[in-house]
C-alpha cells in the first residue's frame, strides 16, 4: 500500500478555464487576439483542441476574416467529440460563455504561466531520471548545465514574451535611475585608461562588450590590466581563462602592475628591488576582489554555471572571457553562422540576467592579409571578427585593440624582392618605415557604442617588456589612419 502510494503523483494544476475564457473573448472581438498574439503561442495551451482552435483563429484573423463558431467549424476535424458533445456545439459553448475582452491579457498570462510551471516540473523530472542513471559520458556539471539552459529558456518564454511595462511607467523610473547613477561613482565601471573611456564610455552592468584583436595583439594583457585596475577600485572582477592557465594569467597581471619583465619572473632572475615589488603585489593581491578562473574544455553552459555561482557568492561586477573561439559552440547540427550568433546571444542574455558586465575577447581572422595583398589597409574592420560582422547585433559595445607593429613584422619577410626607381623607395622599405613609426603604439578603434558615436580611435602606448598599456598624450598622426 505504501509503495503504491509513493508511485502516485499529485494532479498537476491547469489553466483550462483561462483557455476557454480567452478563446471565447477572441470570438467576441478579434482585437483580443492581437493583445496576446505577440507572446502567446498554440504550444502554451494544455488542451489539444484549444491549441487547434487558437491557431486556426490566428490564421483567419491574420487574413482579415472573422473567427467565430460558424467560420471556425469547417476547419475542425469532422466528427471530433469533446467529451459527450460535438466540436460544433463546443465552439458555440465557448462563444456563449465569453464575458468580455478586457481581461484577454490576464487570461493569456495565466495560460503561459501555467505552461511554464508544467515545463519546469517536466525538466526537473528529466534531471532526476538522468541523475539516477547517468551515462559514462555525462557528468553532474553537464546535467546541471543542461537543466540551467532549459530553465532559462522556459523563463524567457514565460516572462520576457508576456512581461511588458507601459512607457509611462518605465520612463520615470529610468530617469530617476539615471539621476541617481550620475551622482554614484560606483554605478559605472571605469576603464583603466582615460582614452578608452572617452571612446567607449564607462562599462555598464548588463552589457556585452566585444574586444577584438589579432593573435598576439595584446587582448589578454589588456584584459588582465583592466581586471586588476577595477579590482583596485573596489569593483569585483573575474578573468575566465580558457586559453592560458591560471598561473600564467596571475604572473602576467603581477608583471604588469609591478613593472617587472615577465621573462625575469618566469626565470626568477630578480634583483632585490624587483623581489620587493613582487612581494608587495603578492601582499596587496590577498585583499583584491580579482578572481582568475581556469577552464579546460568549455561550453556556454559551463560559463553560465560558473558565472551564476560566483555572482551569488562574490557579487561580481565584471567578467572577462578569454576568448570566444575557445568556447565550444552550441547546437552542433545548425549552420556555423547560427551557432556563433547563438553563442553571443547567450552571453548577452547571461550579462543581462546576472546584471554584470561581460567582456568577450574575439580573435581576429586573417582576411586582412588578403586585403593587404590587394593594396588595402590592414586596419581592423567588423568583418574580421570570429563569426563575422553579424555578431554586432548582440554586442552593446564593440572595439578593436589595434597594434600594427606585430603585423608589419609578420608581413615584411613575406614581401618579394623588387627594384625601385631612382629616388623612390621599395614597398619593403616603406613597410619598414611604417614598422618603425608604429613601435610601442596601439589604437582603440570603436566599431559600435549604443550610447554614443562609434568611429573614434584614440592612440595609447604598449610596453612589450611588461606587456602593459599606458596613456599617450600625443595626438594620433593623420597618416596612421592608413595603418
Amino acid at each position: 500500500m505504501n509503495a503504491f502510494a509513493r508511485d502516485l503523483k499529485p494532479a498537476l494544476p491547469d489553466a483550462v478555464d483561462a483557455e476557454c475564457a480567452l478563446l471565447g473573448a477572441i470570438m467576441l472581438n478579434a482585437d483580443a487576439y492581437w493583445r496576446v498574439a505577440g507572446f502567446l503561442k498554440g504550444q502554451h495551451f494544455k488542451e489539444d483542441v484549444h491549441r487547434l482552435i487558437y491557431e486556426t483563429m490566428g490564421t483567419l484573423i491574420s487574413s482579415g476574416r472573422s473567427a467565430n463558431p460558424v467560420t471556425l467549424n469547417p476547419y475542425m476535424p469532422a466528427g471530433l467529440m469533446i467529451g459527450d458533445i460535438t466540436i460544433t456545439a463546443y465552439l458555440a459553448r465557448l462563444a456563449a460563455g465569453a464575458i468580455n475582452v478586457i481581461n484577454a491579457y490576464d487570461y493569456a498570462r495565466a495560460i503561459i504561466e501555467m505552461w511554464s510551471r508544467h515545463q519546469i516540473i517536466a525538466r526537473m523530472e528529466d534531471v532526476i531520471e538522468m541523475a539516477r542513471s547517468m551515462p559514462a559520458d555525462m557528468t553532474p556539471e553537464r546535467i546541471i548545465g543542461h537543466a540551467a539552459g532549459e530553465l532559462t529558456r522556459i523563463a524567457q518564454e514565460g516572462n520576457e514574451r508576456a512581461g511588458s511595462t507601459k512607457y509611462g511607467v518605465v520612463l520615470p523610473a529610468a530617469v530617476d535611475k539615471a539621476a541617481k547613477d550620475s551622482d554614484n561613482s560606483a554605478s559605472r565601471i571605469p576603464w583603466f585608461l582615460p582614452e578608452i573611456g572617452q571612446a567607449l564610455g564607462d562599462i555598464r552592468r548588463g552589457n556585452l562588450i566585444g574586444l577584438m584583436s589579432d593573435s598576439g595583439g595584446g587582448k589578454t594583457s589588456f584584459s588582465l590590466q583592466q581586471c586588476r585596475f577595477v579590482a583596485g577600485r573596489g569593483f569585483k572582477s573575474a578573468f575566465f581563462s580558457i586559453e592560458v592557465t591560471e598561473e600564467e594569467a596571475a604572473l602576467q597581471a603581477a608583471a604588469q602592475h609591478s613593472k617587472i619583465s615577465l621573462g625575469r619572473i618566469d626565470n626568477f632572475t630578480l634583483n632585490s628591488k624587483e623581489k620587493a615589488d613582487l612581494e608587495a603585489e603578492m601582499m596587496a593581491s590577498t585583499d583584491l576582489p580579482f578572481y582568475i578562473v581556469g577552464f579546460g574544455e568549455c561550453t556556454l553552459s559551463d560559463i553560465r554555471i560558473k558565472a551564476e555561482a560566483m555572482v551569488k557568492s562574490h557579487g561580481l561586477d565584471l567578467i572577462v572571457i578569454d576568448h570566444a573561439k575557445m568556447i565550444t559552440l552550441p547546437n552542433p547540427k545548425d549552420m556555423f553562422a547560427e551557432r556563433i550568433n547563438a553563442l553571443y546571444r547567450g552571453l548577452k542574455a547571461l550579462a543581462k540576467t546576472l546584471n554584470v558586465a561581460i567582456v568577450i575577447l574575439i580573435q581576429r581572422n586573417d582576411d586582412w592579409k588578403n586585403r593587404w595583398r590587394s593594396g588595402s589597409s590592414i586596419r581592423p574592420v567588423m568583418g574580421d571578427a570570429y563569426g563575422g560582422g553579424s555578431i554586432k547585433q548582440s554586442l552593446d559595445v564593440w572595439f578593436s585593440l589595434y597594434r600594427p607593429e606585430p603585423l608589419y613584422r609578420e608581413l615584411i619577410p613575406t614581401m618579394p624582392p623588387e627594384r625601385a626607381r631612382d629616388g623612390e623607395k621599395t614597398k619593403r622599405e616603406v613597410m619598414i618605415e611604417k614598422l618603425e613609426m608604429s613601435r610601442g603604439k596601439a589604437w582603440v578603434i570603436n566599431h559600435k557604442r549604443r550610447r554614443g558615436e562609434p568611429g573614434q580611435s584614440p592612440e595609447i602606448r604598449f610596453d612589450g617588456e611588461f606587456t602593459m598599456f599606458s596613456s599617450s598624450s600625443d595626438e594620433m598622426p593623420p597618416a596612421f589612419e592608413g595603418f
